[in-house]
């Protein structure tokens, strides 16, 4: 099966600045695949059959279970020591090293067990995944928010402008050759670190509450109505990061300090978790697909359409794979979103192997600095004007 990889070719005339992607034009919500290859089939079948003879569970692991209270007590231990830092009037550049290590621990917490637990990943038992789920309370974002925009949205639509919201940073960005183009998209090469390390500071205090209230994000994403449990949450989630990441520490360190405190953790945070989950899609040789017709659909197979919009990286580095969680791994994450992360080192030859067999491509840069490297250049090559007629 061949695959063809469309770019946006470069500069053009003003003119070309209006383009408008069809899903924008004509926001919906339910874009049907129409294809069938037998490639998911396939795949899925291969794996249940190497999991069933290595006799291995695909939630509720041990080890899993022995990694989130690590994550858990990393996170814990950080915040005690940046309080105590402050009430024992220690070093500022102490705090801040605290600060720091509170930072990586929170985006550990989200790498790790919010994002299993959330996909219902964690364990065969709801409830628990539903009590590791509202881990991503801690992380400052909303658990109702998180469950649209990313396990339905993302995960349906990967690398569809209009929508995958996952792409969408309030314009500052232009994650797809296929969105919406401005002038200030030549520089975003330059910039896109500063949107990245904001957007923590801009989920706590913006996107949670406009989507509260208002019940969408931007003009296009119209989000379901919340129950009272969903409302419920949402506002204890948000005075638990009050407390949190602010008020504790204004008391530890006056108000001033507490907002720098807030301000550097936020940042650490945000920056971590957008460059990790951007480096996996948002790069010139994954696939940018649209939708075609009236009304719209996608004419391929679902499983193929993950497979040709995402990419791994540093496969080989056991330090990072622990870390995120094996989101580097995420080509096997889209494909198999409901199993553990642990997983996802074991079964990659095999969707590898099924890859190649149907003539798909199976990206995987070999470092991070590789993958990182590439995002760079394609945020580079995005930021250029795309002309109106495309390939």
């Amino acid at each position: 099966m061949s695959t063809s990889h469309r770019r946006a070719a470069r500069p053009s005339s003003s003119a070309h600045r209006a383009f408008v992607p069809a899903v924008k034009q004509n926001p919906v919500r339910a874009v049907p695949f129409t294809k069938q290859y037998g490639f998911r089939r396939t795949v899925v079948q291969r794996v249940e059959d190497f999991l069933k003879a290595n006799h291995l569970r695909t939630r509720d692991l041990p080890a899993m279970y022995v990694k989130s209270a690590i994550c858990l007590g990393w996170w814990s231990v950080s915040y005690a020591l940046l309080l105590h830092s402050g009430f024992a009037g220690w070093p500022l550049p102490l705090a801040l090293l605290f600060a720091l290590s509170f930072g990586l621990a929170t985006s550990g917490i989200g790498f790790n067990i919010m994002h299993d637990a959330n996909h219902n990943g964690y364990s065969d038992r709801p409830w628990v995944n539903r009590l590791f789920g509202l881990t991503v309370e801690l992380v400052g974002l909303s658990s109702f928010i998180w469950r649209q925009q990313h396990n339905i949205w993302h995960h349906t639509y990967t690398n569809i402008a209009g929508l995958d919201e996952g792409l969408e940073m309030d314009g500052w960005v232009r994650n797809s050759p296929k969105d919406i183009w401005k002038p200030i998209h030549r520089f975003q090469h330059i910039y896109a670190p500063i949107v990245y390390a904001l957007a923590g500071v801009a989920l706590l205090f913006g996107r949670n509450f406009q989507v509260y209230f208002t019940g969408k994000s931007g003009e296009t994403f119209r989000y379901p109505p919340m129950t009272r449990n969903d409302k419920i949450t949402f506002w204890v989630g948000r005075l638990i990061n009050l407390c949190v990441y602010i008020v504790l520490p204004s008391l530890a360190f006056g108000l001033l300090g507490g907002l720098l405190i807030f301000a550097f953790t936020a940042v650490v945070t945000g920056f971590v978790m957008a460059i990790i989950l951007q480096m996996a899609h948002v790069t010139a040789d994954v696939d940018f697909p649209e939708p075609t017709g009236d009304p719209l659909q996608i004419e391929n197979e679902w499983a193929i359409h993950e497979v040709q919009t995402t990419s791994n990286f540093a496969p080989n580095n056991r330090i990072l794979n622990w870390y995120v969680g094996g989101l580097n791994y995420q080509i096997e994450h889209h494909l198999f979103p409901h199993m553990c992360h642990l997983l996802y080192p074991k079964i990659a030859p095999i969707v590898r192997a099924t890859c190649q067999e149907f003539g798909l491509p199976y990206r995987s840069y070999p470092t991070f600095r590789a993958a990182l490297k590439n995002h760079w250049r394609s945020l580079r090559e995005f930021g250029r004007p795309p002309e109106l007629a495309r390939e």
